[in-house]
Protein backbone atom coordinates (compact mmCIF):
# COMPACT_ATOMS: atom_id res chain seq x y z
CA UNK A 1 0.00 0.00 0.00
CA UNK A 2 1.79 2.80 -0.90
CA UNK A 3 1.25 6.14 1.33
CA UNK A 4 0.05 9.55 1.06
CA UNK A 5 1.91 12.61 2.51
CA UNK A 6 -0.44 15.99 2.29
CA UNK A 7 1.04 18.43 0.02
CA UNK A 8 3.31 20.88 0.70
CA UNK A 9 0.40 23.64 0.13
CA UNK A 10 -1.36 21.54 2.99
CA UNK A 11 1.22 21.75 5.48
CA UNK A 12 2.41 25.52 4.90
CA UNK A 13 -1.65 26.28 5.15
CA UNK A 14 -1.64 24.39 8.35
CA UNK A 15 1.27 25.86 9.52
CA UNK A 16 0.38 29.62 8.45
CA UNK A 17 -3.55 28.53 10.18
CA UNK A 18 -1.66 27.53 13.86
CA UNK A 19 1.10 30.84 13.51
CA UNK A 20 -1.96 33.27 13.05
CA UNK A 21 -3.69 31.26 16.16
CA UNK A 22 -0.83 32.11 18.54
CA UNK A 23 -0.73 35.55 17.37
CA UNK A 24 -3.76 36.42 18.90
CA UNK A 25 -2.76 35.30 22.31
CA UNK A 26 -0.72 37.96 22.88
CA UNK A 27 -3.36 40.30 23.13
CA UNK A 28 -5.27 38.65 25.86
CA UNK A 29 -2.03 38.88 28.14
CA UNK A 30 -1.63 42.28 27.75
CA UNK A 31 -4.23 43.94 30.87
CA UNK A 32 -0.45 43.35 32.99
CA UNK A 33 1.39 45.26 30.73
CA UNK A 34 -1.14 48.35 30.46
CA UNK A 35 -1.64 48.90 33.94
CA UNK A 36 -0.64 51.94 35.47
CA UNK A 37 2.30 51.46 37.49
CA UNK A 38 2.49 52.04 41.43
CA UNK A 39 5.52 52.01 43.83
CA UNK A 40 5.41 49.72 46.66
CA UNK A 41 2.57 50.81 49.28
CA UNK A 42 1.28 53.05 47.21
CA UNK A 43 -2.45 52.98 46.00
CA UNK A 44 -3.87 54.14 42.88
CA UNK A 45 -6.36 57.15 43.52
CA UNK A 46 -9.81 56.29 43.32
CA UNK A 47 -11.99 59.55 43.88
CA UNK A 48 -15.82 59.58 44.27
CA UNK A 49 -18.31 60.61 41.54
CA UNK A 50 -19.21 64.22 42.28
CA UNK A 51 -22.08 64.13 44.18
CA UNK A 52 -21.75 60.24 45.80
CA UNK A 53 -23.11 59.60 49.37
CA UNK A 54 -20.29 57.71 51.23
CA UNK A 55 -22.00 53.93 52.39
CA UNK A 56 -19.66 53.87 55.67
CA UNK A 57 -18.06 56.22 58.37
CA UNK A 58 -19.04 59.47 58.22
CA UNK A 59 -17.57 60.84 54.91
CA UNK A 60 -14.20 62.19 53.57
CA UNK A 61 -11.99 62.88 56.07
CA UNK A 62 -9.45 65.82 55.58
CA UNK A 63 -5.80 65.19 54.10
CA UNK A 64 -2.79 65.11 57.01
CA UNK A 65 -1.28 68.47 56.98
CA UNK A 66 -4.60 70.32 56.33
CA UNK A 67 -6.36 73.47 59.58
CA UNK A 68 -9.15 70.93 58.98
CA UNK A 69 -7.28 67.65 59.91
CA UNK A 70 -5.76 69.66 63.05
CA UNK A 71 -9.01 71.48 63.71
CA UNK A 72 -10.51 67.37 64.05
CA UNK A 73 -11.26 66.18 67.35
CA UNK A 74 -11.63 62.66 69.16
CA UNK A 75 -15.37 61.86 69.18
CA UNK A 76 -14.75 58.88 71.21
CA UNK A 77 -14.82 58.14 74.58
CA UNK A 78 -11.53 57.28 76.01
CA UNK A 79 -12.54 54.89 78.76
CA UNK A 80 -10.24 52.40 80.10
CA UNK A 81 -11.49 49.42 77.64
CA UNK A 82 -11.05 52.06 74.93
CA UNK A 83 -7.34 52.92 76.15
CA UNK A 84 -6.58 49.18 76.08
CA UNK A 85 -8.21 48.53 72.86
CA UNK A 86 -6.15 51.29 71.22
CA UNK A 87 -3.22 49.79 72.65
CA UNK A 88 -3.79 46.44 71.22
CA UNK A 89 -4.24 47.70 67.54
CA UNK A 90 -1.28 49.97 67.97
CA UNK A 91 0.37 46.91 68.74
CA UNK A 92 -0.42 44.57 65.51
CA UNK A 93 -0.50 47.41 63.12
CA UNK A 94 1.99 50.18 64.09
CA UNK A 95 4.57 48.70 66.25
CA UNK A 96 5.86 46.50 63.74
CA UNK A 97 7.51 49.67 62.34
CA UNK A 98 7.21 52.27 64.97
CA UNK A 99 7.94 50.40 67.83
CA UNK A 100 6.38 50.10 71.52
CA UNK A 101 7.87 53.13 72.28
CA UNK A 102 6.89 54.89 68.94
CA UNK A 103 10.38 55.86 68.12
CA UNK A 104 10.69 54.02 64.67
CA UNK A 105 12.84 50.89 65.68
CA UNK A 106 9.89 48.17 65.22
CA UNK A 107 11.46 45.24 64.04
CA UNK A 108 10.77 45.72 60.48
CA UNK A 109 11.77 49.83 60.47
CA UNK A 110 15.31 48.77 59.18
CA UNK A 111 14.12 47.60 56.10
CA UNK A 112 12.14 50.64 54.84
CA UNK A 113 13.63 53.82 53.19
CA UNK A 114 12.81 56.49 54.29
CA UNK A 115 12.27 54.63 57.93
CA UNK A 116 9.36 54.92 59.66
CA UNK A 117 8.80 58.27 61.50
CA UNK A 118 9.46 58.41 65.30
CA UNK A 119 5.89 59.50 66.67
CA UNK A 120 6.83 59.71 70.00
CA UNK A 121 6.27 62.92 72.01
CA UNK A 122 10.32 63.53 71.43
CA UNK A 123 12.27 66.40 72.98
CA UNK A 124 9.83 68.99 72.56
CA UNK A 125 7.31 66.44 74.29
CA UNK A 126 4.52 68.01 71.62
CA UNK A 127 2.57 65.38 69.72
CA UNK A 128 0.24 66.29 66.71
CA UNK A 129 -3.05 67.32 67.47
CA UNK A 130 -5.74 63.44 67.51
CA UNK A 131 -7.21 64.59 64.28
CA UNK A 132 -3.67 65.11 62.36
CA UNK A 133 -3.21 61.76 63.89
CA UNK A 134 -6.08 60.57 62.52
CA UNK A 135 -5.75 61.74 58.75
CA UNK A 136 -2.30 60.19 59.12
CA UNK A 137 -3.50 57.04 59.28
CA UNK A 138 -6.45 57.02 57.46
CA UNK A 139 -5.00 58.24 53.97
CA UNK A 140 -1.04 57.32 55.14
CA UNK A 141 1.90 59.26 54.56
CA UNK A 142 5.42 59.46 53.24
CA UNK A 143 5.71 55.37 53.04
CA UNK A 144 3.14 54.46 55.47
CA UNK A 145 0.15 52.91 54.06
CA UNK A 146 -3.36 54.25 54.60
CA UNK A 147 -5.23 52.09 57.26
CA UNK A 148 -8.77 53.50 56.05
CA UNK A 149 -9.81 49.68 54.82
CA UNK A 150 -7.72 47.81 57.66
CA UNK A 151 -9.21 49.54 60.93
CA UNK A 152 -12.84 51.40 61.10
CA UNK A 153 -13.13 54.94 62.21
CA UNK A 154 -13.47 54.36 65.47
CA UNK A 155 -10.30 51.54 65.43
CA UNK A 156 -7.97 54.59 63.97
CA UNK A 157 -9.73 57.36 66.41
CA UNK A 158 -8.56 54.53 69.09
CA UNK A 159 -4.91 53.99 67.50
CA UNK A 160 -4.60 58.04 67.78
CA UNK A 161 -5.37 59.05 71.30
CA UNK A 162 -2.75 55.70 72.73
CA UNK A 163 -0.29 57.24 70.12
CA UNK A 164 -0.63 60.69 72.34
CA UNK A 165 0.40 58.19 75.51
CA UNK A 166 3.82 57.34 74.00
CA UNK A 167 6.78 59.24 75.40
Amino acid sequence: MKRTFPSPAALLLAVALAASSFAGCEKLDRDMYDNPAFRPQEEPVRLPPEGSVPTKGSGRVPLPGTPAAAAAGNPERMDDSARIRGKELYGIHCAPCHGLSGKGDGRVAAKFVPTPADISAGAGGIHPPAGERFSVLTHGKNGMPAFRYDLTERERWLVAAHVETLK
